[in-house]
Protein backbone atom coordinates (compact mmCIF):
# COMPACT_ATOMS: atom_id res chain seq x y z
CA UNK A 1 0.00 0.00 0.00
CA UNK A 2 1.45 3.39 -0.98
CA UNK A 3 2.00 5.90 1.82
CA UNK A 4 0.93 9.44 1.08
CA UNK A 5 3.46 12.12 1.99
CA UNK A 6 2.43 14.72 4.57
CA UNK A 7 4.61 17.29 2.79
CA UNK A 8 2.75 19.50 0.29
CA UNK A 9 5.26 18.76 -2.48
CA UNK A 10 5.93 15.82 -4.81
CA UNK A 11 8.78 13.63 -3.54
CA UNK A 12 11.04 11.37 -5.60
CA UNK A 13 10.25 7.66 -5.53
CA UNK A 14 13.92 6.88 -4.95
CA UNK A 15 16.66 8.83 -3.22
CA UNK A 16 19.41 9.97 -5.57
CA UNK A 17 23.12 10.16 -4.76
CA UNK A 18 25.88 12.18 -6.44
CA UNK A 19 28.53 9.45 -6.13
CA UNK A 20 28.41 5.66 -6.64
CA UNK A 21 26.43 4.05 -3.83
CA UNK A 22 28.33 1.45 -1.79
CA UNK A 23 26.08 -1.20 -0.28
CA UNK A 24 25.82 -1.14 3.49
CA UNK A 25 23.37 -2.98 5.72
CA UNK A 26 21.43 -1.28 8.49
CA UNK A 27 22.20 -2.60 11.96
CA UNK A 28 19.18 -1.37 13.91
CA UNK A 29 16.35 -1.96 11.46
CA UNK A 30 14.53 0.70 9.45
CA UNK A 31 15.66 3.51 11.74
CA UNK A 32 19.26 2.44 12.18
CA UNK A 33 21.86 4.84 13.56
CA UNK A 34 24.75 2.78 12.16
CA UNK A 35 25.51 0.28 9.41
CA UNK A 36 27.87 -2.51 8.47
CA UNK A 37 31.16 -1.62 6.77
CA UNK A 38 32.19 -5.07 5.62
CA UNK A 39 35.48 -4.37 3.86
CA UNK A 40 38.31 -2.00 4.72
CA UNK A 41 38.36 -0.82 1.10
CA UNK A 42 34.80 0.47 1.51
CA UNK A 43 35.97 2.75 4.34
CA UNK A 44 39.02 3.98 2.41
CA UNK A 45 36.95 4.70 -0.72
CA UNK A 46 34.39 6.65 1.33
CA UNK A 47 37.07 8.66 3.14
CA UNK A 48 38.66 9.54 -0.21
CA UNK A 49 35.29 10.80 -1.47
CA UNK A 50 34.87 8.13 -4.16
CA UNK A 51 31.55 6.65 -2.96
CA UNK A 52 28.55 7.20 -0.69
CA UNK A 53 26.87 4.92 1.84
CA UNK A 54 23.12 4.37 1.95
CA UNK A 55 23.23 3.78 5.71
CA UNK A 56 25.80 4.78 8.32
CA UNK A 57 26.29 6.51 11.66
CA UNK A 58 23.38 8.93 11.71
CA UNK A 59 25.24 12.23 12.12
CA UNK A 60 27.65 11.35 9.30
CA UNK A 61 25.38 9.59 6.79
CA UNK A 62 21.89 10.94 6.15
CA UNK A 63 19.22 8.27 6.55
CA UNK A 64 17.42 7.41 3.25
CA UNK A 65 14.25 9.09 4.55
CA UNK A 66 16.16 12.34 5.11
CA UNK A 67 17.78 12.04 1.69
CA UNK A 68 14.35 11.57 0.10
CA UNK A 69 12.92 14.70 1.73
CA UNK A 70 16.00 16.77 0.92
CA UNK A 71 16.04 15.59 -2.69
CA UNK A 72 12.30 16.19 -3.10
CA UNK A 73 12.52 19.75 -1.80
CA UNK A 74 15.64 20.42 -3.84
CA UNK A 75 14.03 19.24 -7.07
CA UNK A 76 10.70 20.93 -6.40
CA UNK A 77 12.23 24.35 -5.77
CA UNK A 78 14.97 23.91 -8.39
CA UNK A 79 17.82 24.75 -6.02
CA UNK A 80 21.18 23.08 -5.62
CA UNK A 81 20.82 22.00 -1.99
CA UNK A 82 18.48 21.23 0.89
CA UNK A 83 19.37 20.41 4.51
CA UNK A 84 16.79 19.25 7.06
CA UNK A 85 17.01 19.94 10.79
CA UNK A 86 15.38 18.86 14.06
CA UNK A 87 12.91 21.77 13.94
CA UNK A 88 12.08 25.01 12.15
CA UNK A 89 13.68 27.16 14.86
CA UNK A 90 16.78 24.97 14.86
CA UNK A 91 17.14 25.47 11.11
CA UNK A 92 16.70 29.25 11.48
CA UNK A 93 19.19 29.51 14.32
CA UNK A 94 21.80 27.27 12.70
CA UNK A 95 21.77 29.38 9.52
CA UNK A 96 21.88 32.75 11.27
CA UNK A 97 24.44 31.60 13.82
CA UNK A 98 26.62 30.42 10.94
CA UNK A 99 26.28 33.72 9.07
CA UNK A 100 27.03 35.79 12.17
CA UNK A 101 30.03 33.62 13.03
CA UNK A 102 31.56 34.19 9.60
CA UNK A 103 31.27 37.97 10.05
CA UNK A 104 30.94 38.87 13.75
CA UNK A 105 30.54 42.60 13.02
CA UNK A 106 27.68 42.00 10.59
CA UNK A 107 24.72 44.36 10.85
CA UNK A 108 21.41 42.43 10.99
CA UNK A 109 18.24 44.02 9.63
CA UNK A 110 14.94 42.18 9.89
CA UNK A 111 11.72 42.81 7.98
CA UNK A 112 8.85 41.01 9.70
CA UNK A 113 5.08 41.17 10.03
CA UNK A 114 4.76 38.02 12.20
CA UNK A 115 3.13 38.36 15.61
CA UNK A 116 5.89 37.80 18.19
CA UNK A 117 3.56 35.35 19.99
CA UNK A 118 3.28 33.22 16.85
CA UNK A 119 4.98 29.82 17.20
CA UNK A 120 6.96 30.74 14.07
CA UNK A 121 8.08 34.16 15.28
CA UNK A 122 11.86 34.35 15.47
CA UNK A 123 12.17 37.47 17.62
CA UNK A 124 12.67 35.71 20.95
CA UNK A 125 15.06 33.20 19.41
CA UNK A 126 17.19 35.83 17.68
CA UNK A 127 17.64 37.73 20.94
CA UNK A 128 19.84 34.80 21.99
CA UNK A 129 22.20 35.52 19.10
CA UNK A 130 22.17 39.31 19.04
CA UNK A 131 20.57 42.06 21.07
CA UNK A 132 21.21 44.91 18.60
CA UNK A 133 18.79 43.79 15.88
CA UNK A 134 17.13 46.33 13.59
CA UNK A 135 13.44 45.40 13.06
CA UNK A 136 10.94 46.98 10.71
CA UNK A 137 7.64 46.01 9.07
CA UNK A 138 7.25 45.53 5.29
CA UNK A 139 5.33 48.79 4.91
CA UNK A 140 8.13 50.71 6.62
CA UNK A 141 10.99 49.29 4.58
CA UNK A 142 12.03 52.78 3.54
CA UNK A 143 12.98 53.72 7.12
CA UNK A 144 15.73 51.08 7.23
CA UNK A 145 19.18 52.59 7.29
CA UNK A 146 20.51 52.38 3.71
CA UNK A 147 22.60 49.33 2.88
CA UNK A 148 26.23 49.89 1.99
CA UNK A 149 28.83 47.99 0.00
CA UNK A 150 31.41 48.93 2.63
CA UNK A 151 29.68 47.13 5.53
CA UNK A 152 28.91 43.48 6.29
CA UNK A 153 25.12 43.35 6.32
CA UNK A 154 22.40 40.72 6.48
CA UNK A 155 18.73 41.15 5.62
CA UNK A 156 16.28 38.67 7.13
CA UNK A 157 12.80 38.56 5.57
CA UNK A 158 10.25 36.97 7.92
CA UNK A 159 6.83 37.82 6.52
CA UNK A 160 3.50 36.04 6.03
CA UNK A 161 3.62 36.24 2.22
CA UNK A 162 7.31 36.11 1.25
CA UNK A 163 6.76 35.58 -2.48
CA UNK A 164 4.45 38.59 -2.62
CA UNK A 165 7.07 40.63 -0.74
CA UNK A 166 9.82 39.49 -3.11
CA UNK A 167 7.71 40.32 -6.18
CA UNK A 168 6.89 43.78 -4.86
CA UNK A 169 10.50 44.58 -3.90
CA UNK A 170 12.40 42.89 -6.73
CA UNK A 171 14.37 46.03 -7.61
CA UNK A 172 15.34 46.51 -3.96
CA UNK A 173 16.58 42.91 -3.71
CA UNK A 174 18.50 43.12 -6.98
CA UNK A 175 20.28 46.19 -5.62
CA UNK A 176 21.18 44.26 -2.44
CA UNK A 177 22.73 41.54 -4.61
CA UNK A 178 24.95 44.16 -6.27
CA UNK A 179 25.97 45.36 -2.79
CA UNK A 180 26.73 41.71 -1.80
CA UNK A 181 24.23 41.79 1.05
CA UNK A 182 23.19 38.31 2.24
CA UNK A 183 19.41 37.81 2.19
CA UNK A 184 17.69 35.03 4.15
CA UNK A 185 13.96 34.32 3.95
CA UNK A 186 12.23 32.75 6.95
CA UNK A 187 8.75 31.55 6.06
CA UNK A 188 6.14 29.70 8.12
CA UNK A 189 4.75 27.89 5.08
CA UNK A 190 5.85 26.25 1.85
CA UNK A 191 6.05 28.60 -1.12
CA UNK A 192 3.89 27.21 -3.91
CA UNK A 193 6.11 28.34 -6.73
CA UNK A 194 9.75 28.52 -7.65
CA UNK A 195 11.52 31.39 -5.92
CA UNK A 196 14.44 33.56 -7.17
CA UNK A 197 17.33 31.74 -5.48
CA UNK A 198 19.87 34.05 -7.14
CA UNK A 199 18.57 36.89 -4.98
CA UNK A 200 18.03 34.84 -1.81
CA UNK A 201 20.97 33.11 -0.08
CA UNK A 202 18.87 30.87 2.19
CA UNK A 203 15.17 30.05 2.45
CA UNK A 204 14.21 28.45 5.80
CA UNK A 205 10.84 26.79 6.30
CA UNK A 206 9.08 24.35 8.66
CA UNK A 207 8.22 20.80 7.61
CA UNK A 208 5.07 21.05 9.73
CA UNK A 209 3.06 24.18 10.50
CA UNK A 210 1.29 22.56 13.49
CA UNK A 211 3.49 23.53 16.50
CA UNK A 212 1.96 20.80 18.66
CA UNK A 213 2.91 17.98 16.33
CA UNK A 214 6.08 16.33 15.02
CA UNK A 215 8.63 18.99 14.06
CA UNK A 216 11.24 19.54 11.39
CA UNK A 217 12.83 22.38 9.45
CA UNK A 218 14.52 22.77 6.07
CA UNK A 219 17.10 25.12 4.57
CA UNK A 220 17.05 25.64 0.79
CA UNK A 221 19.96 27.26 -1.02
CA UNK A 222 22.08 27.32 -4.16
CA UNK A 223 25.12 28.60 -2.25
CA UNK A 224 27.41 25.59 -2.69
CA UNK A 225 30.22 26.53 -0.29
CA UNK A 226 27.97 27.79 2.49
CA UNK A 227 25.74 24.70 2.38
CA UNK A 228 28.82 22.44 2.48
CA UNK A 229 29.98 24.27 5.62
CA UNK A 230 26.50 24.16 7.16
CA UNK A 231 26.34 20.42 6.51
CA UNK A 232 29.67 19.92 8.27
CA UNK A 233 28.42 21.98 11.22
CA UNK A 234 25.21 19.95 11.35
CA UNK A 235 27.32 16.79 11.59
CA UNK A 236 29.44 18.25 14.40
CA UNK A 237 26.68 19.96 16.38
CA UNK A 238 24.10 17.22 15.84
CA UNK A 239 20.78 19.12 15.36
CA UNK A 240 19.72 16.66 12.68
CA UNK A 241 16.16 15.62 11.89
CA UNK A 242 15.28 12.26 13.40
CA UNK A 243 14.84 9.51 10.79
CA UNK A 244 11.50 8.71 12.45
CA UNK A 245 10.38 12.32 12.04
CA UNK A 246 11.46 12.10 8.40
CA UNK A 247 9.41 8.91 7.93
CA UNK A 248 6.45 10.65 9.59
CA UNK A 249 6.64 13.46 7.03
CA UNK A 250 6.75 10.82 4.30
CA UNK A 251 3.45 9.40 5.57
CA UNK A 252 4.34 6.70 8.12
CA UNK A 253 2.25 6.44 11.28
CA UNK A 254 3.80 6.07 14.76
CA UNK A 255 2.51 5.45 18.26
CA UNK A 256 4.17 7.74 20.78
CA UNK A 257 3.60 9.47 24.10
CA UNK A 258 4.61 13.04 24.99
CA UNK A 259 4.80 11.88 28.63
CA UNK A 260 7.78 9.62 27.89
CA UNK A 261 10.16 12.60 27.95
CA UNK A 262 9.15 13.49 31.51
CA UNK A 263 9.53 9.87 32.63
CA UNK A 264 12.96 9.61 30.98
CA UNK A 265 14.23 12.79 32.61
CA UNK A 266 13.07 11.61 36.05
CA UNK A 267 14.77 8.25 35.49
CA UNK A 268 18.07 9.76 34.33
CA UNK A 269 18.11 12.32 37.15
CA UNK A 270 17.63 9.56 39.71
CA UNK A 271 20.51 7.55 38.19
CA UNK A 272 22.86 10.55 38.12
CA UNK A 273 21.76 12.09 41.45
CA UNK A 274 20.69 15.21 39.55
CA UNK A 275 17.86 17.71 40.06
CA UNK A 276 17.40 18.78 36.44
CA UNK A 277 17.63 17.07 33.06
CA UNK A 278 17.23 18.06 29.42
CA UNK A 279 16.95 15.81 26.36
CA UNK A 280 18.36 16.78 22.96
CA UNK A 281 18.42 15.60 19.35
CA UNK A 282 21.90 14.05 19.85
CA UNK A 283 24.75 13.83 22.32
CA UNK A 284 26.78 16.31 20.25
CA UNK A 285 23.86 18.75 20.35
CA UNK A 286 23.97 18.57 24.15
CA UNK A 287 27.71 19.32 24.14
CA UNK A 288 27.24 22.12 21.59
CA UNK A 289 24.63 23.73 23.86
CA UNK A 290 26.99 23.75 26.84
CA UNK A 291 29.91 25.11 24.83
CA UNK A 292 27.72 27.89 23.40
CA UNK A 293 26.22 28.70 26.78
CA UNK A 294 29.38 28.71 28.90
CA UNK A 295 31.80 30.55 26.61
CA UNK A 296 31.79 34.32 26.33
CA UNK A 297 33.89 36.64 24.13
CA UNK A 298 36.12 37.62 27.06
CA UNK A 299 36.05 34.17 28.68
CA UNK A 300 36.26 31.62 25.90
CA UNK A 301 39.14 29.28 26.69
CA UNK A 302 38.36 25.59 27.15
CA UNK A 303 40.67 23.27 29.06
CA UNK A 304 40.45 19.72 27.70
CA UNK A 305 41.66 16.75 29.74
CA UNK A 306 42.35 13.53 27.88
CA UNK A 307 41.32 12.45 24.41
CA UNK A 308 37.82 13.64 23.53
CA UNK A 309 35.46 12.50 20.81
CA UNK A 310 36.62 13.84 17.44
CA UNK A 311 33.62 16.12 16.81
CA UNK A 312 34.05 17.74 20.22
CA UNK A 313 37.47 18.89 18.98
CA UNK A 314 35.83 20.24 15.84
CA UNK A 315 33.34 22.21 17.94
CA UNK A 316 36.18 23.74 19.92
CA UNK A 317 37.68 24.97 16.65
CA UNK A 318 34.28 26.38 15.68
CA UNK A 319 34.04 28.12 19.03
CA UNK A 320 37.52 29.58 18.62
CA UNK A 321 36.34 31.33 15.44
CA UNK A 322 33.44 32.75 17.42
CA UNK A 323 35.42 34.02 20.39
CA UNK A 324 38.60 35.30 18.78
CA UNK A 325 42.25 34.29 19.16
CA UNK A 326 41.89 32.40 22.45
CA UNK A 327 43.99 29.25 22.62
CA UNK A 328 42.35 26.20 24.13
CA UNK A 329 44.51 24.05 26.42
CA UNK A 330 44.86 20.29 25.98
CA UNK A 331 46.21 18.21 28.86
CA UNK A 332 46.97 14.50 28.82
CA UNK A 333 46.06 12.26 31.73
CA UNK A 334 49.65 12.52 32.94
CA UNK A 335 49.42 16.34 32.96
CA UNK A 336 46.42 16.74 35.27
CA UNK A 337 48.74 18.11 37.97
CA UNK A 338 49.35 21.09 35.66
CA UNK A 339 45.66 22.03 35.59
CA UNK A 340 45.95 24.81 38.16
CA UNK A 341 48.86 26.37 36.27
CA UNK A 342 47.07 26.52 32.89
CA UNK A 343 43.82 28.02 34.19
CA UNK A 344 43.49 31.74 33.48
CA UNK A 345 40.90 34.52 33.64
CA UNK A 346 39.93 33.52 30.11
CA UNK A 347 39.05 29.92 31.07
CA UNK A 348 35.34 29.28 30.51
CA UNK A 349 35.12 25.58 31.34
CA UNK A 350 36.98 22.32 31.82
CA UNK A 351 35.77 19.30 29.85
CA UNK A 352 36.65 15.61 30.02
CA UNK A 353 35.11 12.15 29.68
CA UNK A 354 34.67 9.65 32.50
CA UNK A 355 36.13 6.95 30.25
CA UNK A 356 37.76 8.31 27.11
CA UNK A 357 37.05 7.05 23.61
CA UNK A 358 38.86 5.04 22.26
CA UNK A 359 41.87 4.67 24.60
CA UNK A 360 39.78 3.95 27.70
CA UNK A 361 41.58 6.32 30.07
CA UNK A 362 39.94 7.48 33.30
CA UNK A 363 40.72 11.03 34.49
CA UNK A 364 41.06 11.80 38.19
CA UNK A 365 37.68 13.51 38.53
CA UNK A 366 38.13 14.13 42.26
CA UNK A 367 41.29 16.16 41.69
CA UNK A 368 39.94 17.97 38.62
CA UNK A 369 36.71 18.93 40.40
CA UNK A 370 38.61 20.35 43.41
CA UNK A 371 40.67 22.61 41.15
CA UNK A 372 37.61 23.64 39.15
CA UNK A 373 35.67 24.55 42.31
CA UNK A 374 38.62 26.51 43.72
CA UNK A 375 38.66 28.69 40.60
CA UNK A 376 34.85 28.77 40.11
CA UNK A 377 35.13 27.18 36.67
CA UNK A 378 32.39 24.81 35.43
CA UNK A 379 33.41 21.18 34.95
CA UNK A 380 31.66 19.31 32.11
CA UNK A 381 31.94 15.51 32.05
CA UNK A 382 30.76 13.22 29.25
CA UNK A 383 29.61 10.10 31.10
CA UNK A 384 28.39 8.16 28.03
CA UNK A 385 30.90 5.31 28.12
CA UNK A 386 30.91 4.82 31.90
CA UNK A 387 27.12 5.29 32.34
CA UNK A 388 25.63 6.31 35.74
CA UNK A 389 25.82 2.70 36.94
CA UNK A 390 29.63 2.93 36.95
CA UNK A 391 30.21 6.54 37.92
CA UNK A 392 28.29 9.64 39.03
CA UNK A 393 30.40 12.68 38.12
CA UNK A 394 27.98 15.13 39.78
CA UNK A 395 28.62 13.41 43.09
CA UNK A 396 32.36 13.74 42.45
CA UNK A 397 32.07 17.50 41.86
CA UNK A 398 31.18 17.96 38.18
CA UNK A 399 28.73 20.76 37.28
CA UNK A 400 27.29 19.29 34.09
CA UNK A 401 27.08 15.68 32.93
CA UNK A 402 26.42 14.82 29.28
CA UNK A 403 25.28 11.56 27.68
CA UNK A 404 24.60 10.26 24.21
CA UNK A 405 21.40 8.31 24.84
CA UNK A 406 22.05 6.63 21.48
CA UNK A 407 24.57 4.32 23.14
CA UNK A 408 24.21 2.18 26.30
CA UNK A 409 20.87 3.59 27.45
CA UNK A 410 19.19 2.49 24.21
CA UNK A 411 21.43 -0.36 23.09
CA UNK A 412 19.50 -1.30 19.94
CA UNK A 413 21.13 0.98 17.30
CA UNK A 414 17.75 2.46 16.42
CA UNK A 415 17.58 5.74 18.37
CA UNK A 416 19.46 9.04 18.40
CA UNK A 417 19.46 11.46 21.32
CA UNK A 418 21.41 13.35 23.95
CA UNK A 419 21.10 14.37 27.59
CA UNK A 420 22.38 17.01 30.05
CA UNK A 421 21.86 16.59 33.81
CA UNK A 422 22.84 19.07 36.52
CA UNK A 423 21.95 20.41 39.98
CA UNK A 424 22.25 24.19 39.73
CA UNK A 425 18.88 25.92 39.31
CA UNK A 426 20.16 29.06 37.55
CA UNK A 427 22.17 26.99 35.06
CA UNK A 428 19.10 24.82 34.44
CA UNK A 429 17.04 27.93 33.69
CA UNK A 430 19.65 29.05 31.15
CA UNK A 431 19.57 25.67 29.40
CA UNK A 432 15.78 25.75 29.38
CA UNK A 433 15.82 29.21 27.75
CA UNK A 434 18.41 28.09 25.22
CA UNK A 435 16.42 24.98 24.37
CA UNK A 436 13.26 27.05 23.89
CA UNK A 437 15.06 29.51 21.60
CA UNK A 438 16.58 26.77 19.44
CA UNK A 439 13.80 24.15 19.78
CA UNK A 440 16.44 21.39 19.70
CA UNK A 441 14.88 18.91 22.10
CA UNK A 442 14.43 15.18 21.59
CA UNK A 443 11.73 14.10 19.16
CA UNK A 444 8.79 12.46 21.00
CA UNK A 445 9.08 9.58 18.52
CA UNK A 446 12.66 9.00 19.68
CA UNK A 447 11.67 9.45 23.32
CA UNK A 448 9.11 6.66 23.11
CA UNK A 449 11.66 4.27 21.58
CA UNK A 450 14.23 5.15 24.25
CA UNK A 451 11.71 4.65 27.06
CA UNK A 452 10.98 1.17 25.74
CA UNK A 453 14.66 0.17 25.63
CA UNK A 454 15.65 1.70 28.98
CA UNK A 455 13.58 -0.81 30.90
CA UNK A 456 16.32 -3.48 30.89
CA UNK A 457 19.30 -1.10 30.86
CA UNK A 458 20.61 -2.11 34.29
CA UNK A 459 20.40 -5.82 33.52
CA UNK A 460 22.20 -5.33 30.20
CA UNK A 461 25.01 -3.38 31.89
CA UNK A 462 25.90 -6.37 34.06
CA UNK A 463 26.49 -8.43 30.91
CA UNK A 464 28.41 -5.58 29.24
CA UNK A 465 30.93 -5.64 32.11
CA UNK A 466 31.33 -9.40 32.26
CA UNK A 467 31.67 -9.76 28.49
CA UNK A 468 34.21 -6.95 28.14
CA UNK A 469 36.46 -8.43 30.81
CA UNK A 470 36.50 -11.77 29.00
CA UNK A 471 37.27 -10.19 25.62
CA UNK A 472 40.02 -7.99 27.09
CA UNK A 473 41.65 -10.97 28.79
CA UNK A 474 41.55 -12.96 25.54
CA UNK A 475 43.05 -10.15 23.45
CA UNK A 476 45.78 -9.44 25.96
CA UNK A 477 46.98 -13.04 25.76
CA UNK A 478 46.75 -13.45 21.97
CA UNK A 479 50.15 -13.52 20.21
CA UNK A 480 48.89 -11.47 17.23
CA UNK A 481 47.89 -8.54 19.48
CA UNK A 482 50.46 -5.87 20.32
CA UNK A 483 48.64 -3.75 22.91
CA UNK A 484 45.21 -3.61 24.54
CA UNK A 485 43.75 -0.32 25.83
CA UNK A 486 41.39 -1.16 28.68
CA UNK A 487 41.33 0.39 32.15
CA UNK A 488 40.79 -2.93 33.96
CA UNK A 489 44.28 -4.13 32.90
CA UNK A 490 46.87 -3.41 35.65
CA UNK A 491 49.36 -2.06 33.09
CA UNK A 492 46.90 0.57 31.80
CA UNK A 493 48.09 4.08 32.68
CA UNK A 494 44.88 4.95 34.56
CA UNK A 495 44.25 1.54 36.15
CA UNK A 496 44.57 2.85 39.73
CA UNK A 497 42.21 5.78 39.07
CA UNK A 498 39.68 3.47 37.42
CA UNK A 499 39.77 1.11 40.38
CA UNK A 500 39.12 4.02 42.73
CA UNK A 501 36.39 5.87 40.81
CA UNK A 502 34.53 3.28 38.77
CA UNK A 503 32.04 0.69 39.98
CA UNK A 504 32.30 -1.15 36.65
CA UNK A 505 34.69 -1.24 33.69
CA UNK A 506 32.35 -0.39 30.81
CA UNK A 507 32.59 -2.39 27.59
CA UNK A 508 34.65 -0.31 25.17
CA UNK A 509 38.24 -1.33 24.46
CA UNK A 510 40.81 -0.88 21.71
CA UNK A 511 43.89 -2.75 20.54
CA UNK A 512 46.65 -2.79 17.96
CA UNK A 513 48.06 -5.71 16.01
CA UNK A 514 51.67 -6.82 15.98
CA UNK A 515 51.45 -6.51 12.20
CA UNK A 516 50.73 -2.81 12.66
CA UNK A 517 50.31 -1.91 8.97
CA UNK A 518 47.44 -1.18 6.62
CA UNK A 519 47.79 -4.66 5.11
CA UNK A 520 47.84 -6.28 8.54
CA UNK A 521 44.67 -4.40 9.45
CA UNK A 522 43.09 -5.34 6.12
CA UNK A 523 43.76 -9.06 6.61
CA UNK A 524 42.16 -8.97 10.04
CA UNK A 525 39.24 -6.66 9.24
CA UNK A 526 38.27 -8.33 5.95
CA UNK A 527 38.05 -11.76 7.59
CA UNK A 528 34.71 -13.29 8.51
CA UNK A 529 34.11 -11.88 11.99
CA UNK A 530 30.48 -12.89 12.42
CA UNK A 531 28.70 -12.68 14.84
CA UNK A 532 30.67 -9.45 15.42
CA UNK A 533 29.19 -6.58 13.40
CA UNK A 534 31.69 -4.41 11.54
CA UNK A 535 30.18 -1.00 12.29
CA UNK A 536 30.91 2.23 14.18
CA UNK A 537 29.05 3.26 17.36
CA UNK A 538 29.20 1.72 20.83
CA UNK A 539 26.97 0.71 23.71
CA UNK A 540 25.15 -1.69 21.40
CA UNK A 541 23.66 -4.92 22.70
CA UNK A 542 25.51 -6.59 19.81
CA UNK A 543 29.31 -6.43 19.64
CA UNK A 544 30.53 -3.81 17.14
CA UNK A 545 34.04 -3.45 15.73
CA UNK A 546 35.66 -0.74 13.59
CA UNK A 547 39.08 0.66 12.56
CA UNK A 548 38.56 3.69 14.78
CA UNK A 549 41.36 6.00 13.67
CA UNK A 550 40.70 5.41 9.97
CA UNK A 551 37.07 6.38 10.55
CA UNK A 552 37.44 9.30 12.96
CA UNK A 553 40.90 10.74 12.14
CA UNK A 554 41.59 9.57 8.59
CA UNK A 555 42.94 12.90 7.30
CA UNK A 556 45.05 13.74 10.37
CA UNK A 557 48.84 13.80 9.79
CA UNK A 558 51.05 11.37 11.70
CA UNK A 559 52.43 14.05 14.03
CA UNK A 560 48.93 15.02 15.15
CA UNK A 561 47.98 11.39 15.76
CA UNK A 562 51.17 11.04 17.80
CA UNK A 563 50.16 14.04 19.94
CA UNK A 564 46.78 12.41 20.56
CA UNK A 565 48.43 9.05 21.28
CA UNK A 566 46.32 7.40 18.57
CA UNK A 567 47.84 4.56 16.51
CA UNK A 568 46.69 4.92 12.88
CA UNK A 569 45.62 1.27 12.65
CA UNK A 570 43.90 1.11 16.02
CA UNK A 571 40.94 -1.29 16.23
CA UNK A 572 38.06 -0.45 18.55
CA UNK A 573 35.71 -3.14 19.79
CA UNK A 574 32.52 -2.18 21.58
CA UNK A 575 31.64 -5.41 23.35
CA UNK A 576 27.92 -6.14 23.46
CA UNK A 577 25.63 -7.56 26.12
CA UNK A 578 25.20 -10.96 24.47
CA UNK A 579 24.11 -13.73 26.83
CA UNK A 580 26.89 -15.92 25.38
CA UNK A 581 30.14 -14.10 24.50
CA UNK A 582 32.04 -17.22 23.40
CA UNK A 583 31.11 -16.91 19.68
CA UNK A 584 32.54 -13.37 19.69
CA UNK A 585 35.83 -14.53 21.19
CA UNK A 586 36.02 -17.45 18.77
CA UNK A 587 35.52 -15.12 15.79
CA UNK A 588 38.30 -12.84 17.04
CA UNK A 589 40.58 -15.81 17.57
CA UNK A 590 40.02 -17.14 14.05
CA UNK A 591 40.62 -13.73 12.42
CA UNK A 592 43.73 -13.05 14.51
CA UNK A 593 45.17 -16.47 13.73
CA UNK A 594 44.77 -15.66 10.05
CA UNK A 595 47.37 -12.86 10.22
CA UNK A 596 50.04 -14.64 12.29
Amino acid sequence: MAIKSRLPIPLPHKSSYELPLRETSSVGGNFTVTATLNKLEDILEWQEGHCEFEYGYYRFIDHPALVKIQEGLRQHYQVHHCLVYASFKTAVMEVLDYLLLAKPQMTVKIVSDLDEHSPFSIKNSLSGLRTNLNYTSPDRLAVLEPFSKNKDELLVIAVREPLEFIGTHMEFLENLKKLRVSVTVISDHFPQDHWPEKLIKFWVLPLNTDPGSIQGGAVLSSADRQIAELKELRKQRGPILSSRNAAYFLGETFAFSMADEEKLIRYFCDLEHARYGFLFASGMQAIAVLLSMLRKPNKAQVVVIGLLYTDTYALLTYGKQRSGPVENVFLTMEEVDQLEQVISEETALIITETITNPLNSVPDLDKIARVAKAHDIPLVVDNTIATPLNCNPLVLGADYVVHSTTKFFNGANDHGGGLIVLNDVSAAERIQTYQHQWDNGLSPLEGTVLWGHIQDFETRMERFHTNALQVAEFLQQHPAVEKVYFNSIPTHRTYATAQRLLKGVGSLLSYTLKENTLEGLRKFYDADLSPIIKAPSLGSDQTLLCPYTLLAHYHEPEEQLAELGLPRYLIRIAVGSETNIRPVIEALDQALNGIR
